[in-house]
């Protein structure tokens, strides 16, 4: 009993201790001034053919205390109206005491923060500033902001979830036309991923828009059922392994992304064959390909002007069935039946090194 009283009082006195120190240096430090903020303009048509120019400076005077200490300070830019329970937050350097933005970079942080182009949006914007586990927050700036839709981004699927691995030179690029992205590409349960927007780490990432992502890599606003968010700003599936249809809508006003099985949950076919003009599109003589494991297929032929072939994987026209996605074309990506066209190649009679990757969602018809 004397030895549990003991160790109560030293535990105590640790507190006493303690708290008595945070309580002098908050003496020291004081409870200090909020920061003010000011911008010189309040109504913003933002235009492309400006975006190497101008569009604001924000300046601002730090809080200022009993003792010189340094802040780090942050700019939260919200719809009107919400309080910042939702604001885009993009970090600038204390010291400076302004920053100023051209018409491209501002335009893109307000598209990045979800505001819609081509309207007006009426905005606040406040500083955050944080000394050690203190924040102030400034004045609140209200401002009209028209902003103007850029080229929408492209989309770079990599991760262990995928077939690509985490080797971002080797992200594979999905299909894009307008606003959407399209893949069919094979996901793997409890296995994450994340897109770039180029075949490098930097400079664009996307993920999710969830809370403790970094700011810099929230994209998406929602997202289908199978998809969570995972730690190091990932993406992770937790649908059954197999093949999908990955489909990104970036229009600035959805920013969705929904991944559904594909038609043929087959990423690795024993047999693939060329069937279409070569042939006379004849699938009981449909031409073998070499399979080179792991879903990817090759062969070498002849091909004329106006060549048009789809990939079979059976001398038949059954379920196996992939051609070029969404229709005719000569894209690169396939896609499975009832979702496919033929494949047309302007070929010269030489000869031509098809190459199919069903795992990944791809093709490649290449001159030797």
């Amino acid at each position: 009993m004397k030895k549990t009283l003991k160790i109560f009082i030293i535990l105590f006195v640790g507190f006493l201790i303690t708290s008595c120190e945070k309580d002098e240096d908050q003496a020291v430090l004081g409870e200090g001034t909020n920061p003010t903020l000011l911008a010189d303009a309040n109504t913003l048509i933002l235009k492309k053919e400006d975006e190497a120019n101008k569009a604001v400076k924000f300046d601002w005077v730090n809080p200022q205390f009993n003792i010189q200490v340094a802040a780090s300070n942050t700019l939260e830019i919200a719809k009107a109206g919400t309080n910042f329970g939702t604001s885009k937050n993009v970090d600038v350097i204390a010291k400076n005491l302004s920053v100023t933005y051209t018409v491209g970079d501002f335009n893109k942080t307000l598209l990045d923060g979800g505001f819609l182009p081509n309207i007006s949006n009426q905005i606040e914007i406040r500083l955050r500033s944080k000394v050690g586990n203190l924040v102030l927050y400034s004045n609140t700036v209200s401002m009209t902001v028209t902003p103007y839709l850029t080229e929408l981004p492209s989309f770079y699927i990599v991760g262990d979830a995928s077939a690509i691995g985490w080797n971002a030179t080797s992200a594979q690029m999905l299909y894009k036309k307008d606003n959407s992205s399209t893949i069919y590409t094979y996901l793997e349960n409890g296995k994450s991923f994340r897109f770039l927007g180029q075949q490098d780490w930097n400079p664009l990432n996307y993920s999710l828009d969830v809370t403790g992502m970094n700011d810099a890599y929230k994209y998406f606003k929602t997202w289908s059922s199978n998809l969570v968010a995972a730690p190091s700003e990932n993406i992770q599936f937790t649908g059954t392994t197999g093949m999908y249809k990955i489909a990104i809508n970036a229009d600035p006003a959805q920013k969705t992304i929904t991944v559904t099985p594909s038609v043929i949950n087959n990423w690795n076919p024993t047999n693939l064959y060329l069937v279409g003009t070569v042939n006379g599109w004849n699938a009981s003589t449909a031409i073998p390909m070499t399979n080179l494991g792991g879903g990817k297929f090759e062969h070498i032929i002849s091909l004329p002007t106006g060549t048009q072939i789809k990939f079979l994987g059976q001398q038949s026209w059954g379920e196996l069935d992939w051609g070029n996605i969404e229709g005719d074309g000569n894209t690169g990506y396939i896609a499975p039946k009832g979702s496919n066209g033929n494949i047309n190649f302007d070929g010269t009679g030489g000869n031509y090194k098809i190459s199919v990757d069903v795992k990944i969602g791809t093709y490649k018809i290449q001159p030797l």
